[in-house]
């Protein structure tokens, strides 16, 4: 699936894309973060059959979100300059599947995002994906729980 960055900067400026909130409670992501995710996963395949642009925020606490984003890049949508800056406006880029972690002590940003495959496989249900996807979340607790710990 690919997106020219012209188009993903309209959607992102106009909020003009897909977006779902969904609550998971950190027990159950820790536990185990596929079954936890399931409803977040069947949305997002969904969504990404009919659009590219497609955000699905899930609430853990009142201060600890997980955000899946599609972009070409690695920024949140909330910095659509940057992404302008980084990107060509008339050229197709591939479209991919980051994670968002925002959490107060995730680290000194607050913010933690990676890639977490290609949109192309993460519809075709690449495993690869699902267990990047796994292992990222477990590391995103293990590093908030430790953080935690510093604060004691």
């Amino acid at each position: 699936m690919k997106i020219q960055a012209t188009d993903l900067l309209a959607a992102i400026r106009d909020e003009n894309f897909e977006q779902q909130t969904f609550k998971v409670t950190s027990t159950k992501l820790k536990k185990d973060p596929r079954t936890a995710l399931k409803d977040v996963f069947d949305y997002l395949q969904t969504a990404l059959k009919q659009t590219a642009v497609v955000e699905a925020n899930v609430t853990i606490r009142k201060d600890v979100v997980l955000r899946f984003q599609t972009n070409v890049i690695n920024l949140p949508y909330s910095y659509p300059n940057k992404i302008e800056q980084l990107t060509e406006p008339e050229t197709d880029y591939e479209v991919q599947l980051y994670a968002i972690f925002e959490a107060e002590e995730i680290n000194p940003s607050h913010l933690r995002i990676d890639l977490m495959g290609s949109v192309a496989n993460f519809l075709a249900g690449d495993a690869d994906v699902f267990q990047n996807i796994n292992d990222w979340v477990a590391l995103q607790f293990e590093k908030l729980d430790a953080g935690k710990e510093k604060k004691k």
